[in-house]
């Protein structure tokens, strides 16, 4: 089945306006948590939230250049296999940092928060996991 070009479209601006959206808070983080810091006594945890935000900027930003790239080409088929590996890494290391600056910036107000986001996304890794399973029983069978 050939994927409809409009929906990898769309998809693909999905993501890049997902990464923009992370780009701003990481950004908003930076600026606004960063006047908490005591340069006499930094805390330890905001300081790794804040490098984890730091890490994970030109990643978003890159993604965003990439994905933008990549809907120029008018066959999605022709867009080089290093640019979409690229465009993966740099989505998967600013999604991880994003979301793991973020969790320890809700330690910092509530360990109960920072527990349910973390049992939360253990679950949809688990759920993704799964299905990814299953798909690929299906495509050994079809084969």
């Amino acid at each position: 089945m050939v994927p409809d070009p409009v929906e990898a479209t769309t998809a693909s601006t999905t993501s890049a306006l997902i990464h923009t959206g992370l780009l701003s808070v990481g950004l908003s983080n930076l600026f606004w948590k960063g006047a908490e810091i005591n340069p006499d006594d930094p805390e330890t945890l905001l300081l790794i939230a804040m490098a984890l935000f730091c890490i994970g900027i030109p990643f978003q930003g890159l993604y965003i250049l990439l994905s933008r790239m990549i809907r120029e080409y008018n066959d999605p088929f022709m867009v080089p296999a290093s640019i979409n590996q690229l465009a993966s890494r740099c989505e998967i290391v600013s999604y991880t940092c994003g979301i793991i600056g973020f969790c320890l910036m809700l330690i910092r107000t509530s360990p109960y928060l920072a527990a349910t986001l973390i049992s939360s996304a253990a679950l949809v890794i688990l759920l993704a996991r799964s299905a990814m399973i299953e798909a690929q029983g299906q495509n050994s069978r079809t084969r």
